[in-house]
């Protein structure tokens, strides 16, 4: 029992052992990766809203990524796994897409804030147009009657 113990002991000090993650050949570029994530978080997004819509434009949108930026998916894998490892890099690209995000997310709330805008405004204006048919109906309604002489038609005065 001892030597069990004992081997199972060597072979956990010896799985503790300093793993590097080598550097691959073809490593994204730190700039190329926070383009490549951006686009994955936006695709990864968009299925969530309208999974139909993405699937009617794009057949595989993972595919399409690694078309638009000339890259395979091992690429990807190995560089992500680099990536991951040195944490300083990682969380510095995760920034910056994360900046990006936020770009974004105040342009298209400033496009949609403008179109509510102009919407409101149209419907302010189409309240505040002066209905003329309304007007002249009123101004019929409130036209004083020539009145006649209540001398003439008064019955009791004979």
């Amino acid at each position: 029992m001892r030597k069990i113990a004992v081997l199972f002991s060597i072979l956990i000090f010896m799985s503790c052992g300093n793993s590097t993650v080598k550097k691959p050949a073809n490593l994204i570029s730190e700039d190329q990766m926070v383009e490549i994530l951006f686009d994955v978080i936006l695709i990864n997004s968009a299925k969530g809203v309208n999974k139909q819509l993405l699937q009617n434009n794009i057949e595989n949108p993972l595919n399409y990524i690694y078309r638009t930026y000339g890259i395979d998916s091992l690429q990807f894998t190995e560089s992500n796994t680099y990536y991951t490892y040195h944490t300083d890099q990682y969380n510095s690209i995760y920034e910056k897409v994360e900046s990006k995000l936020d770009k974004e997310k105040v342009a298209y709330q400033a496009i949609i804030d403008n179109k509510i805008r102009i919407k409101d405004s149209i419907k302010k204006a189409q309240q505040n147009q002066i209905d003329t048919t309304k007007i002249a109906r009123d101004k019929k309604r409130y036209v004083k009657k020539p009145s006649l002489p209540l001398s003439k038609f008064d019955s009791l005065r004979k």
